[in-house]
């Protein structure tokens, strides 16, 4: 096992970032041969519904890249995060770049570059969720720690995109609080 010790949640760091899986699926089909290709997700579906093996080796592209963390992972014997990914706000042009900045987007968290050193201006995307294994994640000390309000509005913004429901968190947290401050 290598991967970062330590916590994890709310730091940014280097990791091998995979991208999602899409058609046309390539499999590896064992070495020194060409890679099987399956058109379509339906396929792959009818086959293993069949009785064929779930367990296949997808050929995905990937990326080093740096992202945010958002969690610890859970336990030994499940050695993965949830992570966020980042944005070159150069990829962007000027009017989104404005928007960005001035925390009008949504779906976009501008970084201070003074607090975290990348090449160039960044962004958290909240609608790039990914799950990476910690092996993945590199090693050391991390590019950034992130403060906890910036934290809770990635955490508000996530929520909201996804569509969560918050509310007997919320529900939970007030009972709590009323159980150990009691009534006013």
């Amino acid at each position: 096992m290598s991967g970062p010790s330590g916590r994890l949640g709310g730091t940014i760091r280097w990791a091998v970032v995979p991208y999602a899986p899409k058609p046309p699926f390539r499999l590896f089909a064992g070495d020194g041969h060409s890679p099987i290709v399956v058109p379509d997700a339906d396929r792959l579906l009818r086959a293993t519904m069949r009785g064929g093996d779930a367990d296949l080796t997808y050929l995905v592209p990937g990326k080093v890249r740096p992202v945010l963390v958002l969690s610890d992972q859970p336990a030994d014997h499940h050695r993965e995060v949830a992570a966020l990914r980042l944005l070159r706000l150069s990829k962007l042009g000027p009017r989104e770049q404005k928007a960005v900045r001035e925390s009008r987007d949504e779906l976009l968290i501008p970084l201070d570059q003074r607090l975290v050193p990348l090449p160039e201006e960044s962004a958290v995307m909240i609608s790039a969720l990914v799950r990476l294994h910690a092996d993945a994640v590199a090693s050391g000390p991390p590019l950034a720690t992130l403060d906890r309000e910036t934290m809770r509005t990635i955490g508000d913004r996530l929520i909201r995109h996804l569509g969560l429901d918050a509310s007997l968190l919320v529900q939970r947290t007030i009972e709590r609080l009323a159980a150990t401050h009691g009534p006013p």
